[in-house]
């Protein structure tokens, strides 16, 4: 007998009888050129044309409910609602009708009447789709109509944002829709309590992050122990063994998850598996971090060792061993044990000499190293660095070191998708991704077009050889829109960027709001109000997940919202993220990118004397600068795309390789 055998209440009343879903081996080779071709064939015109159209059909169909009475529109909501529980994915037949109610739904509840093409969206998640819709077109509203549809079938349903504020947030805002439809929903956020969670994760929807799901996923497989696997719980549930229920569980189990901002959640954030580990005190290894750090500010770059940005690598130029031989005679220390670890600890004091620094990778709050997510600027406080990493950068900062950890379970946010029978997802920028998204998550992309034709007027890309060259540019740029009575927003890569901005636009007399990881706790409001005339605001990437830029009248009638973005991203997907908050539901609005030879994007993937001989170009004739820039800057994000793809893949290869070794998916391997 399978999950999918047993009856619907039975699931519903005992959470460990969801089973892990296996989703297909990742293709390779001539097979996985073929799995793509299939992927784009199938979120193709003609499936869009298709959906569309179906979309349509219900939109004209359920005006007809406007003129129901609440006890009959509740009524039918009743019947359909009663029909998926008992049929599932048997309900096809009776999907229109669904949604149609659900529209009518939506318009008693929340004040508005869904358009066509979010019901289009509805109709993508339902299949299996990661829906692209663009900024501003309602998501939200979109997906809650979607997870109504999933809440009904009594399996887990969790909705999964990009950070604790939304999944909060949208879960208060859609109560009302819910609550209508006879779904109960609620969220689980990282500040709650273990008995809040176990509420949370106990509704028909839930709203939450990946992280949050991921980590309450593997605390609880550690708590069930040898009862992972599904077809012994049930043969000790037939035998009325009293031990089959393990004590702190706190999730039902893993079958529905409908993703948010798709791709921030499964490619930004995909790379790095979570860990489940406890505290280790070692006294002993952080007075070797410590020496270590004195070896590595000893050391001269190009002399000793050398890097490699691309990867963040470092190798050595000369005998390391003897540079520790000297830096123990003066430093009078010898905590070191075994030649292999006294080299790897050094090599890894070098690496976060070179290649963490704070206010970009990380802050300092409360003495404590509190990580930075690179492609959101959003803060991670959760979140360690393994191998060392973490206690040498706090000793680098002087600050006190946290303890070992010691791994008790792992697992990446891609393995962990990959185990739901029902995904899908929805983003604003998907296309770029969409070879990724079928290749490792067996999901196509389907564009949903805007309600209202784009009015975004994307400027050329503008190079420049330093700098300081680009930094006065830019600030020549605000000047001349601010002076038009036009809202700015600045997009930077980091928190340092954002900050050194803002001062110098203070210096030019141009009042700005910043909002960045360590000013997040303004971020819903500073965002919100970035659409008033002459407003002007320098955001890292955070900017706008989930946070509507309001245009009032005579902001549109001047040509709304102009953004800039300072550095060009390593995937032109993020690009495309920030360009998306202008020109929100066929508004006005314009974006225009800035780049310099000096950029990061630029001095990592390409050679140098690409870059010298650009320069030299850049200097002789500028009128080059545009096709140049376009040149570099689509090189540069074409190799770091498809290196951190690499990553990724490896991280699902190492995670398969560990299959048959944690202990938290042992039992699972049938």
């Amino acid at each position: 007998m399978s999950a999918t055998t047993l009856p619907i209440q039975a699931l519903n009343d005992d959470f460990r009888l969801t089973d892990l879903h296996r989703r297909p081996k990742i293709s390779k080779g001539l097979d996985a050129v073929l799995s793509r071709a299939a992927g784009r064939l199938k979120g193709g015109r003609r499936t869009q044309r298709r959906i569309l159209e179906e979309a349509r059909r219900i939109d004209q169909a359920s005006r007809e409910y406007s003129a129901w009475s609440p006890e009959r529109l509740q009524g039918e909501l009743a019947s359909v609602r009663a029909a998926f529980r008992m049929r599932g994915e048997r309900s096809r037949e009776i999907l229109p009708l669904a949604i149609g109610l659900i529209q009518e739904s939506v318009q008693r509840t929340l004040g508005y009447r869904p358009y066509p093409v979010q019901l289009a969206g509805v109709l993508a998640l339902q299949e299996g789709f990661v829906a692209e819709m663009s900024t501003g077109e309602g998501k939200t509203v979109t997906i809650a109509m979607a997870a109504v549809l999933r809440g009904w079938s009594g399996f887990p349903t969790h909705v999964i944002t990009a950070n604790d504020y939304l999944a909060s947030r949208d879960a208060q805002i859609m109560a009302p829709l819910f609550r209508w439809c006879d779904v109960k929903v609620g969220c689980v956020t990282g500040e709650m309590e273990p008995q809040a969670r176990r509420l949370g994760w106990s509704q028909d929807v839930t709203y939450t992050t990946a992280k949050e799901a991921l980590a309450d996923f593997l605390r609880d497989r550690i708590a069930l122990g040898s009862q992972q696997s599904f077809q012994r719980r049930l043969i000790l549930g037939a035998l009325g063994d009293p031990t089959r229920t393990p004590r702190g569980i706190a999730m039902r189990g893993v079958h529905t998850a409908i993703v948010d901002e798709a791709d921030n959640v499964l490619i930004d954030e995909a790379v790095t598996p979570l860990i489940i580990s406890r505290q280790e005190p070692n006294a002993p290894f952080a007075q070797a971090c410590r020496f270590a750090i004195g070896i590595a500010a000893r050391l001269e770059k190009d002399v000793d060792y050398a890097t490699e940005e691309t990867f963040r690598t470092v190798r050595f130029l000369r005998d390391i061993e003897e540079c520790i031989r000297t830096a123990r005679q003066e430093l009078g220390e010898h905590p070191f044990s075994g030649v292999y670890f006294q080299k790897d600890l050094v090599r890894q004091a070098l690496v976060a000499k070179e290649f963490f620094h704070r206010d970009r990778q990380y802050v300092v709050e409360d003495g404590k190293v509190v990580i930075v997510d690179e492609s959101t600027g959003r803060k991670m406080p959760m979140r360690t660095w393994s191998a060392g990493l973490h206690q040498l950068v706090e000793a680098k900062e002087g600050l006190e070191m946290t303890p070992v950890q010691e791994t008790q379970a792992r697992l990446s946010f891609q393995r962990y998708f990959r185990f739901h029978k029902v995904f899908a997802g929805m983003t604003g920028t998907g296309k770029e991704a969409a070879g990724e998204f079928w290749h490792i998550y067996g999901v196509p992309v389907l564009a949903i077009p805007n309600h209202r034709p784009s009015r975004r007027r994307v400027l050329p890309l503008r190079l420049f050889r330093t700098h300081a060259a680009k930094l006065e540019a830019i600030l020549d740029e605000v000047a001349a829109v601010h002076a038009t009575g036009r809202p700015v927003l600045i997009g930077t890569r980091n928190v340092h960027a954002s900050e050194e901005l803002a001062t110098r636009l203070a210096a030019r007399g141009l009042a700005c709001k910043v909002v960045n990881a360590i000013r997040q706790a303004e971020e819903a409001e500073v965002i919100a109000i970035a659409g008033r005339s002459g407003a002007v605001t320098v955001a890292t990437n955070m900017a706008g997940r989930g946070t509507d830029i309001l245009l009032p009248r005579e902001v549109e009638a001047i040509g709304g919202l102009h953004v800039i973005a300072s550095e060009c991203h390593s995937s032109s997907r993020i690009d495309r993220q920030l360009f998306g908050r202008s020109a929100r539901q066929g508004d006005q609005g314009s974006a225009v990118p800035f780049a310099c030879l000096e950029d990061d994007l630029l001095r990592q993937h390409l050679p140098i004397p690409i870059l010298k001989l650009s320069s030299f170009l850049l200097e002789l004739a500028p009128a080059l600068s545009r096709r140049l820039g376009q040149i570099l800057v689509g090189t540069a994000q074409w190799l770091a795309q498809r290196k951190d793809f690499q990553s990724r893949f490896q991280v699902q290869e190492t995670d398969t390789w560990l299959d048959d070794s944690l202990s938290f998916s042992r039992d699972d391997v049938n």
